[in-house]
């Protein structure tokens, strides 16, 4: 309670105080025209000095915006293209794989055919085939170690180019 007591007395004596001063005689300024103009250019002066630089910094904020938009489309544009360079190398190779089972399932069908041929010949049917006999077996090229076709295997395809199998 003594702390308020007292708070409210130096505020009273501030008002106070305050209220005396407002009351007191001003000096007179003298008119100087030559010191009253140069104020005023200064002051001017000043004021173009700071709408100046608050421009300066106005702008170069617009232009750290556009710099920043223009590396934002910028790194856009390169994902999209980084996209579609993907898009296609992917239809590239799933057409490099349809053309792999294609391929693989060609060489299947050969296998196959292959083995219901050699079925028949060893079951002692014949088939509707040439009655030409079988080309002799390539020579092995030099230093490779070939093994050589023993008399009783048959052979179930050509080395000519096309997909051989070799000796059964």
């Amino acid at each position: 309670m003594n702390m308020n007591l007292n708070l409210k007395r130096i505020i009273a004596v501030a008002v106070l105080l305050a209220f005396a001063i407002m009351l007191a005689p001003v000096p007179r300024a003298n008119a100087d025209g030559a010191a009253s103009t140069r104020n005023i250019l200064i002051g001017g002066a000043a004021a173009a000095l700071l709408i100046i630089n608050h421009n300066k910094k106005v702008h170069q904020k617009y232009a750290e915006d556009a710099q920043r938009q223009a590396a934002t489309a910028s790194q856009r544009d390169d994902a999209q293209a980084a996209y579609r360079s993907e898009v296609l190398a992917y239809n590239r190779q799933a057409q490099l794989v349809g053309d792999l089972k294609e391929e693989v399932a060609y060489q299947h069908n050969v296998i196959q055919q292959q083995r219901s041929q050699i079925a028949s010949l060893s079951s002692g049917r014949s088939l509707a085939m040439p009655a030409a006999p079988l080309p002799a077996p390539l020579a092995a090229p030099a230093g490779s170690h070939a093994a050589k076709p023993k008399a009783n295997q048959t052979r179930v395809a050509f080395a000519d180019g096309s997909f051989g199998w070799g000796n059964l």
